[in-house]
C-alpha cells in the first residue's frame, strides 16, 4: 500500500509537471513571438511614416508655385523624415528579400534627395525649374511605390506573424485546460482507488472488532488484502485466534482451579480418611481427564508404599496388590529431584510397572506428596482419555496432594482431639462429681451450721423449763422456742426457694408503680428513724417480666439500704433509661461495703447481718435479675454508702435465662 501510494503520487506528480513544463515552454515561445511582433509593429510603424513622408513630400512638390505652396522648409523637413526612416528601416533585421527592396528604396530616396536638392538650389530658368520638379515627382513616385510595395508585404508578413501567434496562444490554454482536466481525473481516480483500498480493511477491522467484543472470540476477517493492510489483518486474524485460545485455556484453568477448591473445601469438611480417599481420587480423576487415578501411601512401618483404596479405576484387589519397597520410592523421589514424573510414551521408568500392563496402562503421571524433604506418598493418574499429561495437570496435582496432605493431618489430629476430648469429658465429669460432692458437703455445713443456733437455743432453753417450775418464766422460755423455731423454718423455706427453679409469670410490668408500692412497705419499716425517702422517677415504657419476683428483688435491696443506714440517713431510688436497657437505682448513705467483702456479697449464706439475716436475699435477687436477662452493677465507697443499678433489657425481647455478668462501677467489683 504504502509503495502504491507513493507510485500514484509519483505519477501524478510528474503528469502535472509535465503539462506545467509544456505550457510554461508554449508560454515562452508566445511571449517570444509577441515580441517579436511588437517589433514588426514599430517596424511597420517606421515604413508608414516612411510612406506618409514621402507622399508629404509629393503633395508640397505639386503645390510649388501655386497659393497652396509650404515652402521649402517644409520640403526639406520632410525629406530629412523619409531620410531617417530609411535608414532605420535598413538598421533592422529582415529576410534577404526585404532587404534588397530596402537598399532599392534607400537607392531611390538618395536620388529623390539629389533631385529635390537640384530642384531647391537651382535658378535656372522656369522650364528648367519644371523640368527638374517633375523629375523629383517622378523619382518620389516611384519611391512612393515602392514603399507602398515594401509596405505590403510586410503587412501581409505581419499578419501572419500574428495569426501564428495567436494560434500558439490558443494551443497554450488547451495544453493547460487539458493538463488541469487530466490531471483532475487521474488525481480523483487515484484518490477513490486508493480510499477503498484504506476503507474496505479498516471498515473490516471494524466489524471484526465488532465480533470480537459481543464474545465471538477467534474471529477471522475474510478480507484478503496485500500489501501493510495484509500484514495488518493477518496479525488481526492471528490475535483473535490467540485470544480464543488464551480465553480457552483461561476458562480451563478457572474451572480446574474451581473443582480444586471444591476438592480441598470437601477436604476439609471431612473426618474420615476413607471419605478423603475417596474424594481425592475422584477429583484427581476430574481435573486430569483420566481413567485410573489413587495415592500410595507409605504404611506405619515405613517399608512400602501401598495403594489405598478407595480410588477410581481400579479394583481393590489389584490396589493391595500395588505395593512398592520405600527404598525404590526415596530413590526415584530423588534421582527426579522431587519433580512429577510424566511417562506419556515410555512407561519403563513407572514404580508401578508390574501392575501397568495388568490394568492396559497407555501413559501414567506420579506426582509427590513430600513433608519435611521425605517422600509421604505418591499420587497416581493413568490413561488420560484425551492427549498426553501435561505440566499444568502437574501443577494442579501437586496443589491437591498438599491440601490432601494437610487434610490427612486434620484427620490425624481430629482423631487425636477426639481422644483426647473422650479423656477430657470423662475427667471433667469426674470434677464435676467430686465438686457437688464439695458442694452439697459445704451447703450441708452452711445449713447446719445456720440451723444449729437456733436448735441449741431451743435445747437449751427445754432444758431450762424442765427445772423451772415458775409459769411465767416457762412462758417467757416458751416465746424464745418458738422465736428460734420460726427462723429455722424461715432459713429451710429461704433454702427451697433459692434451689428451685420458679416459673416465670410474665407480664407487662410498669416499673416505677412496682417502686412506689416498695416505698410503702419501707415506709412502716423507718417511720420510727430518721431515713428519708427520696425518689426521682424517669420515663421507663412497660416491660416483660414477673411484677412478684421482680418487686421481691427491689424489696430486698431497699431493705438492705435501710439496714445498712440504721437511724438515719436517705434512701434513693431512681428510674431512668440508657440504651436499650430500664436502670433501677437503690442508694443509700450507709457506711459502705468494704472491698475485701464486696466479691462476696452474692454467695448464699454470706451475710453480715449476724443472726438477722439468711444470706439468701442478694443471691435470690441476683437469680431473679438473670432469669429477666439482666444485670446488677454495684458502686460502694466506705463512709459514703452504697448503690445498686438493676439494668432490665427494653422493648420485646424473649425472657430466658442467660449467663449475666454484673459490671461494677466506682469501687464496684464484678461478680
Amino acid at each position: 500500500m504504502k509503495k502504491r501510494l507513493i507510485y500514484s503520487l509519483f505519477l501524478l506528480f510528474t503528469l502535472f509537471t509535465l503539462g506545467s513544463t509544456l505550457t510554461i515552454l508554449y508560454i515562452y515561445r508566445t511571449t517570444f513571438s509577441l515580441r517579436t511582433l511588437i517589433a514588426l509593429h514599430r517596424v511597420e510603424i517606421i515604413r508608414q511614416n516612411l510612406v506618409i513622408s514621402a507622399q508629404t513630400v509629393q503633395t508640397h512638390l505639386y503645390t510649388i508655385g501655386t497659393p497652396y505652396d509650404t515652402g521649402v522648409d517644409e520640403i526639406v523637413k520632410n525629406v530629412i523624415h523619409l531620410d531617417n526612416s530609411v535608414h532605420i528601416c535598413l538598421g533592422c533585421h529582415h529576410t534577404p528579400q526585404m532587404t534588397a527592396r530596402l537598399t532599392e528604396i534607400n537607392q531611390l530616396a538618395e536620388n529623390y534627395k539629389d533631385a529635390l536638392s537640384n530642384l531647391i538650389t537651382t535658378t535656372a530658368s522656369p522650364g528648367r525649374i519644371e523640368k527638374l520638379r517633375m523629375t523629383a515627382i517622378g523619382i518620389g513616385t516611384m519611391l512612393l511605390d515602392k514603399s507602398r510595395e515594401m509596405a505590403l508585404i510586410a503587412n501581409n508578413k505581419l499578419n501572419d506573424e500574428t495569426l501564428d501567434v495567436m494560434q500558439q496562444i490558443g494551443n497554450s490554454r488547451i495544453i493547460l485546460l487539458v493538463t488541469l482536466l487530466l490531471s483532475f481525473c487521474i488525481a480523483l481516480v487515484i484518490a477513490v482507488t486508493m480510499t477503498r483500498q484504506i476503507t474496505a480493511p479498516v471498515n473490516a477491522l471494524v466489524g471484526a472488532t465488532r465480533h470480537i467484543k459481543s464474545g465471538e472470540l477467534g474471529y477471522v476477517i475474510p478480507f484478503k488484502g496485500k500489501g501493510e493492510f495484509g500484514e495488518l489483518i493477518d496479525s488481526f486474524n492471528d490475535m483473535s485466534l490467540t485470544l480464543k485460545d488464551s480465553n480457552g485455556k483461561i476458562l480451563r484453568y478457572l474451572h480446574n482451579l474451581s473443582n480444586l477448591y471444591s476438592i480441598t473445601i470437601t477436604f476439609h469438611s471431612v473426618s474420615s480418611l476413607t471419605d478423603i480417599l475417596k474424594e481425592l481420587s475422584e477429583g484427581v480423576r476430574n481435573l486430569t481427564e483420566s481413567e485410573q487415578s489413587g495415592i500410595l501411601l507409605r504404611d506405619e512401618g515405613g517399608e512400602f508404599f501401598s495403594h489405598m483404596y478407595p480410588a477410581c479405576g481400579i479394583t481393590e484387589e489389584n490396589a493391595k496388590a500395588m505395593k512398592i519397597s520405600s527404598r525404590l520410592m526415596e530413590e526415584l523421589y530423588h534421582s527426579s529431584m522431587r519433580r512429577p514424573l510424566i511417562l506419556n510414551d515410555d512407561l519403563q521408568g513407572s514404580p508401578t510397572a508390574a501392575m501397568d500392563t495388568q490394568l492396559g496402562v497407555r501413559n501414567a503421571m506420579f506426582v509427590w506428596v513430600g513433608h519435611k524433604g521425605k517422600p509421604m506418598g505418591v499420587m497416581r493418574v493413568a490413561n488420560k482419555k484425551t492427549g498426553d499429561f501435561t505440566e499444568e495437570d502437574a501443577r494442579l496435582m501437586a496443589i491437591l496432594g498438599n491440601s490432601f496432605f494437610v487434610a490427612l493431618e486434620n484427620v490425624r489430629l481430629w482423631e487425636s482431639l477426639r481422644l483426647q476430648m473422650k479423656e477430657l469429658k470423662d475427667t471433667q465429669e469426674q470434677l464435676v462429681q467430686a465438686a457437688k460432692f464439695a458442694a452439697i458437703g459445704e451447703l450441708a455445713s452452711n445449713v447446719a451450721h445456720e440451723i444449729n443456733n437456733p436448735l441449741t437455743s431451743i435445747l437449751g432453753y427445754a432444758e431450762l423449763m424442765r427445772e423451772d417450775e415458775d409459769i411465767n418464766n416457762i412462758r417467757r422460755d416458751l416465746d424464745i422456742i418458738e422465736k428460734e423455731s420460726l427462723r429455722a423454718r424461715d432459713i429451710v423455706n429461704s433454702l427451697l426457694e433459692f434451689s428451685r427453679k420458679k416459673p416465670l409469670k410474665v407480664g407487662l410490668v410498669d416499673i416505677n408503680k412496682v417502686l412506689e408500692s416498695v416505698i410503702e412497705l419501707i415506709g412502716v419499716q423507718t417511720k420510727d428513724s430518721r431515713i428519708t425517702i427520696a425518689a426521682d422517677w424517669g420515663n421507663i415504657p412497660p416491660i416483660k417480666g414477673d411484677e412478684d419476683q421482680l418487686k421481691q428483688v427491689f424489696l430486698n435491696l431497699a431493705s438492705n439500704a435501710v439496714f445498712a443506714m440504721g437511724k438515719s440517713g436517705t434512701l434513693g431510688v431512681r428510674t431512668f433509661v440508657s440504651g436499650d436497657f430500664a436502670n433501677i437505682q437503690i442508694s443509700d448513705t450507709g457506711k459502705g461495703i468494704p472491698e475485701e467483702i464486696m466479691g462476696r456479697i452474692f454467695e448464699p449464706f454470706f451475710t453480715t447481718k449476724n443472726e438477722k439475716g439468711t444470706g439468701l436475699g442478694l443471691p435470690i435477687s441476683y437469680k431473679i435479675v438473670q432469669s429477666h436477662n439482666g444485670f446488677f452493677d454495684v458502686e460502694s465507697e466506705l463512709g459514703s454508702g452504697s448503690r445498686f443499678t438493676v439494668k432490665l433489657p427494653l422493648g420485646d425481647k424473649t425472657v430466658k435465662v442467660l449467663p449475666v455478668s454484673i459490671t461494677p462501677s466506682g469501687s464496684g467489683v464484678p461478680m
